[in-house]
């Protein structure tokens, strides 16, 4: 029969067969054939490996395997071990073709130290056997020589292991499809899920939905081609980034044998979760690891803290979490931005990230983001099955790590413009350089906004710039139309209750230049500050915000001047997002640290947390 008469997938389940039966001669023709069809697939080197004759032949596959997935565990083990017992590097090809037949003679002088190499070889596979099922078992191998072969040994099985995919993913989209912002919708068996003690809803069967801030735990099964199983659940979140529309929303996919926690629970969103997912379960080619898929619309995004590390993220991306391995970020689309443990790492699409995890439970960032390193085959395999895109490096638009950050930053501190209403004229003399200062003073009410009022907040004799910005400039050329910067407004974000959830109290002044408050968390999870919006009276021209401390340490770069700053928008965090946390149960001093000497009164400040609500202090 012609090789070409046999599929890829029959000569590896034939193979396998072979291997299963103790037929390694057989086996190995086989492979030869599967050879001729594709010398790069990693199942047929896989199968080599255990068909291997001799030591040398056994590390020729595993260096193959490698460089078909450098991530290989098992061939990394295996060949780690073979190589101190002076396994010498060979560029010989297994699985030679039989030698021509040596005369009698030969053979009878040969018979003895055959029987003596058979009776070798005979411990060598029993010793092979043992240590490749104590791997198999331990979670080391992806394949097995049993009835359950995975996908990586068992090309056949893909197609059934495609279609569970396919079915799994058009049934999520159906049950899942039309939920609200930030919910939690349940996508496909199996998943087990904790609720707060005041979700009004069930969460047991596909389509059922819940609101996000009602989820506490949620644990989703692996793969299972036996039992038809393959968890699912969709997280519809809102767009946070301050470029993103009204409204927009981030779709956050769990899949397969992963765990979150989240930790706004009570909150209105997913500000702040715990993820781990496992290795060692995945029977499918298709599906080369378990863990989280994010998509974002077009120039919008999110920032979230994920394991105790900060992410930003504008477009599409993948986390895979191991307990006291690594958590790695993959982007697919867009620019992303990791900050964990003091250290920020800017990487785009075609790149990925990762951070070292620890701690008690072992999902705990411990260690600055890695240099950006180009997506794996794997990466992109998954990819592939769950969005239908990013199947080769080809079809990923890459972003560099300057680009990346370029992009974040924008969207993190551009602001948009207006055109003003026609109360905005020229001066009527274009012959002195125009200027005008805008002071603000805060009004009893907490929805002010900084608008300009030309009877109370500017001179009669100051007029703004007559150019398209305002900023003075020693030339003009007349125009009717100023577009001057949009103005801040105040977070809209509901009040914190102060007995279960923050109580702020303004403290004296310690010092002339500082606005302190004292911030106590009652509620029931970790607080993370993510916004200061803040009025301040502008009592010299040079006064200005220079630092915010949290419990004396710095947690924010200051790039504004004038009132009201609005950070985030107006300056980047600095900083793990541990530092802007305030413990369950614990109180923290935050200060505004200003240039100059404050004035007795004239300050307000509106602190926005990650659970979604606020708390105001006033001076």
């Amino acid at each position: 029969m012609n090789n070409f008469d046999r599929s890829l997938g029959e000569l590896l389940r034939d193979a396998a067969e072979h291997l299963k039966a103790d037929r390694k001669d057989a086996a190995r023709e086989v492979l030869r054939e599967a050879l001729d069809l594709d010398r790069n697939n990693l199942a047929t080197w896989e199968l080599l490996w255990h068909a291997a004759y001799n030591i040398e032949e056994e590390a020729f596959s595993l260096k193959r395997i490698l460089s078909i997935d450098p991530r290989h565990v098992a061939a990394k083990k295996r060949l780690s071990a073979l190589q101190p017992a002076g396994v010498k590097k060979s560029n010989s090809q297994p699985l030679p073709r039989p030698a021509a037949r040596r005369p009698a003679s030969r053979m009878k002088r040969q018979q003895a130290s055959t029987l003596l190499l058979l009776l070798g070889a005979l411990i060598s596979i029993v010793c092979v056997g043992v240590t490749g099922l104590a791997l198999y078992r331990g979670g080391y191998i992806p394949f097995g020589f049993s009835s359950n072969l995975t996908a990586t040994a068992m090309a056949a099985r893909n197609a059934s292991c495609q279609e569970l995919i396919d079915r799994t993913i058009q049934a999520s989209d159906n049950f899942c499809g039309n939920t609200t912002s930030n919910t939690a919708c349940y996508g496909n068996n199996t998943l087990r899920a904790e609720l707060g003690p005041n979700a009004a809803k069930r969460f047991s069967e596909r389509g059922d939905i819940i609101p996000v801030n009602q989820l506490r735990r949620l644990s989703a099964s692996p793969l299972n081609l036996d039992n038809n199983e393959w968890g699912i659940a969709v997280f519809n979140v809102i767009a946070n980034l301050p470029r993103s529309l009204p409204g927009e929303t981030v779709t956050m996919v769990v899949f397969g044998n992963a765990t979150l926690d989240n930790q706004s629970a009570g909150s209105g969103g997913l500000d702040s979760f715990y993820f781990s997912s496992e290795l060692g379960q995945i029977i499918c080619e298709k599906i080369p690891f378990d863990g989280l898929m994010i998509s974002s619309p077009d120039g919008s995004g999110i920032r979230f803290a994920v394991n105790g590390a900060e992410l930003t993220l504008m477009g599409n991306a993948s986390i895979k979490a191991v307990k006291n391995g690594e958590m790695e970020v993959s982007v697919y689309k867009g620019s992303a931005r990791i900050v964990s443990n003091g250290e920020e790492q800017y990487f785009g699409a075609g790149q990925s990230s990762s951070v070292q995890l620890g701690g008690e439970n072992g999902t705990q960032s411990i260690s600055g983001p890695s240099e950006p390193e180009p997506l794996t085959g794997d990466e992109l395999t998954m990819a592939c099955t769950m969005t239908g895109e990013y199947c080769t490096p080809d079809e990923i638009d890459y972003v560099s790590e300057a680009q990346a950050q370029g992009q974040i930053q924008s969207a993190i501190t551009s602001t948009p413009t207006l055109i003003p209403t026609p109360t905005l004229t020229r001066t009527s003399s274009p012959t002195e350089p125009p200027t005008y200062t805008l002071v603000v003073l805060p009004s009893p009410t907490p929805s002010r906004t900084k608008t300009p009022t030309p009877t109370a907040t500017r001179p009669a004799t100051r007029t703004p710039p007559p150019t398209n910005t305002p900023v003075p400039a020693a030339t003009f050329t007349p125009t009717n139309i100023i577009i001057p910067t949009l103005t801040p407004i105040a977070p809209s974000e509901r009040t914190c209750r102060e007995l279960d959830e923050v109580l702020l109290t303004v403290l004296p002044n310690p010092n002339p230049n500082e606005f302190a408050m004292d911030i106590t968390n009652n509620n029931v999870t970790d607080m993370i500050i993510t916004r200061l919006f803040a009025y301040w009276l502008k009592s010299s021209p040079s006064q200005k915000i220079t630092k915010l401390l949290l419990n004396g340490v710095e947690i924010w770069d200051i790039s504004d001047t004038d009132s009201p700053s609005d950070i985030p928008t107006e300056g980047d965090f600095k900083g793990a997002v541990g530092l802007r946390t305030i413990l369950i149960g614990t109180t923290s001093n935050f200060v505004i640290q200003f240039q100059d000497p404050l004035q007795p009164t004239g300050y307000e400040a509106h602190i926005v947390f990650g659970t979604g609500c606020q708390v105001k202090g006033t001076k």
